[in-house]
């Protein structure tokens, strides 16, 4: 075998190496990106109910354990209560006095 035609097969097998790598790589991104999502959603399901007031052990979801959801997770923000306690809605008139405020009205 010449000199130019082992070049030739050293230089066709580190360019299969390095597409292979390449694609492989291509793949962690993606499985990375896919866990981030998850991990987000996750949170932020934990997190508007704990706002909501769910028992600990009623909750689903998962807390953010690595405390990344902050900058990791784009318009992730803290819930907020579901109904402040002065708030009056037109549907809370119509309702008596006894019925809590969270109680949906259906017609």
């Amino acid at each position: 075998m010449s000199i130019q035609t082992s070049k030739t097969l050293w230089a066709c097998a580190l360019l299969g190496a390095v597409l292979t790598m390449g694609h492989l790589s291509k793949g962690e991104a993606q499985d990375q990106q896919e866990w981030l999502t998850s991990y987000c959603t996750d949170a932020a399901v934990w997190a508007a109910e704990e706002a909501r007031g769910v028992p600990l052990n009623r909750r689903t979801g998962q807390p953010d354990y690595r405390n990344i959801a902050a900058e990791q997770c784009p318009g992730m923000r803290p819930a907020r209560p579901a109904i402040d306690d002065d708030y009056r809605a037109p549907a809370r008139l119509a309702m008596p006095d006894t019925a809590p405020i969270q109680q949906l009205v259906q017609f």
